[in-house]
């Protein structure tokens, strides 16, 4: 990268093998409603490095590979939101809390633990890209159409509990395509 590019990063955890295995199940049951996310890219967001320049990626990447983190068990909340960042730029968009409209994302809550809350303040503070509304979750996928938010508050969601294997820095190629740039395994 030339020291004036810049890209667009996150900080991510890895969804256990198990965990994903069982959002592939729902999103099958759901596939008229919710185009569903790949199962390689589902992951929890941590944070973003918007427009990180190549000290801010060496940075981001010295920080996750000298973490010594325990891994959090990532288990669903049972919690389901929707929105879209990329719809929330069009100013004839407009939330409604009772529908998940067409190209927003439905997201599943996960268990806020205090391995996750460490990992997460640690990383975030140290890079300042924390975040007051900080809520992990999982996108499932991005709604086909509009649906009562009822509908998926009723998804039938699985119990897996499980640690998560790695946190990332990954880069966004595009809204949907991203890729590893490094990779650290939890204890």
């Amino acid at each position: 990268m030339m020291a004036s590019q810049t890209v667009n990063a996150f900080v991510s955890l890895r969804l256990p093998h198990e965990l994903v295995d069982a959002l592939v199940a729902v999103q099958g049951e759901h596939a008229e409603r919710v185009e569903p996310q790949q199962p390689d890219h589902m992951h929890i967001t941590l944070g973003f490095l918007h427009d990180a320049d190549a000290g801010t990626l060496a940075d981001a990447a010295a920080t996750l590979s000298s973490g010594r983190w325990t891994a959090p068990v990532l288990r669903l909340t049972g919690e389901v939101r929707h929105g879209s960042w990329q719809l929330g730029k069009d100013p004839a968009y407009r939330y409604d809390d009772q529908v998940v409209q067409k190209q927003e994302q439905v997201r599943l809550g996960i268990e806020r633990t205090p391995e996750l809350t460490t990992l997460y303040t640690q990383i975030t503070e140290h890079l300042g890209i924390g975040e007051d509304s900080f809520w992990p979750h999982v996108t499932l996928g991005v709604a086909r159409q509009d649906f009562p938010v009822t509908d998926a508050a009723a998804m039938n969601l699985p119990s897996v509990a499980k640690p998560a294997p790695s946190v990332e820095l990954q880069q966004e190629i595009t809204v949907s395509d991203f890729r590893v740039l490094v990779a650290t395994s939890l204890a």
